[in-house]
């Protein structure tokens, strides 16, 4: 479903462009892996890029980077210095500001609003992530992204063989107690849900056993988890906790912009083109299942389709200029 005005006022409204600066060519809301890949590109190919930089990403919840050649026990924060660092020294600008909204124009630009300025862009890639949806818990700050954990393709290696605990949403509770198993073999589900025979033989072919109950709360010795606490007085013994848990779009952006799914994502093509010309996405901003990896091939796949949109946009405007009989001259860089 299309949400959000089409286009901005008219170019009339002095007001507004007196806070204009000059246009850009890329827009990249976002500085984790996923925009800063789309940026280095972007930058190598000779574009004018800026990347809207609000605050910390959701990889940075965890001590340490896994699941990402030649980064593997990298902290996440080293991570991104150094890639930070990359794509400005080919000129791409970085500014710590949260983007409030982004609102397209008849002529095809983007009016990029931050803090009380607006940036003109001819593309914007949307690389804001997205974020879990956590329950309640007692305890949760002290273990959230170490021992209240996700996915095991990440960091189910530093626990295997341990005592495992599975709780969450309950259409993901089976798959989710499922997949950690192939990490350990001793792995209980706490949930109060009623299983489908089909679920529960499952579960039973694997030997994990299912508690009919509700996690309320984590329980840690120091800096260690040591178990679960329930809604009926529980208290069960673990050494990780997983928990399945439903995600949506960490920015509104997209569904302002374009097509978005359930979750509030941007629908892409495989070129992470979004249903707005103009408007790409990248990373967790379009995949859920996206991965640090993943990510970092969505920026740079992503980038020759966005040079690719501004070559054809340059073509159609020297065609105009010569029907007109103008110069076909445009600058390469920002105007």
């Amino acid at each position: 479903m299309m949400l959000g005005a089409l286009y901005s006022r008219p170019e009339r409204d002095s007001e507004r462009d007196s806070r204009m600066e000059r246009v850009v060519d890329a827009v990249i809301v976002g500085a984790g892996v996923a925009g800063l890949s789309a940026a280095l590109f972007l930058g190598r190919a000779g574009r004018s890029a800026i990347i809207f930089d609000g605050g910390t990403t959701r990889i940075e919840s965890v001590a340490e980077v896994r699941e990402y050649l030649g980064f593997d026990g990298l902290p996440p924060q080293e991570l991104l210095a150094r890639a930070s660092a990359e794509v400005q020294q080919y000129g791409v600008e970085i500014i710590r500001q949260r983007v409030t909204s982004v609102t397209p124009r008849a002529d095809g630009l983007f009016e990029v609003h931050h803090g009380h300025s607006v940036r003109m862009a001819r593309t914007v890639v949307l690389a804001t992530g997205l974020i879990d949806k956590l329950p309640p818990l007692s305890g949760l700050p002290k273990v959230w992204g170490r021992d209240l954990r996700v996915c095991p393709c990440f960091d189910g290696y530093e626990v295997q063989g341990k005592r495992f605990v599975v709780f969450g949403v309950p259409n993901r509770l089976v798959h989710m107690a499922s997949w950690v198993w192939m990490w350990s073999r001793d792995v209980t589900v706490v949930s109060e849900h009623a299983f489908t025979d089909v679920d529960l033989y499952r579960l039973r072919l694997l030997e994990i056993e299912v508690i009919a109950d509700e996690v309320t709360g984590l329980v840690h010795g120091g800096e260690r988890l040591e178990a679960l606490t329930t809604r009926k007085g529980k208290s069960i013994a673990c050494d990780a906790a997983w928990i399945a848990a439903d995600m949506v779009a960490a920015s509104n952006l997209a569904a302002s912009l374009c097509d978005v799914d359930d979750m509030g994502l941007a629908r892409t093509d495989s070129a992470g083109r979004t249903s707005r010309p103009g408007i790409f996405a990248v990373g967790n901003a379009a995949d859920p299942a996206a991965h640090l990896a993943h990510a970092s091939a969505a920026g740079t796949n992503v980038g020759p389709h966005v040079v690719m949109y501004l070559l054809e946009r340059e073509i159609e405007r020297r065609t105009a200029n010569q029907r007109n009989g103008g110069s076909a001259d445009i600058s390469r860089r920002a105007s």
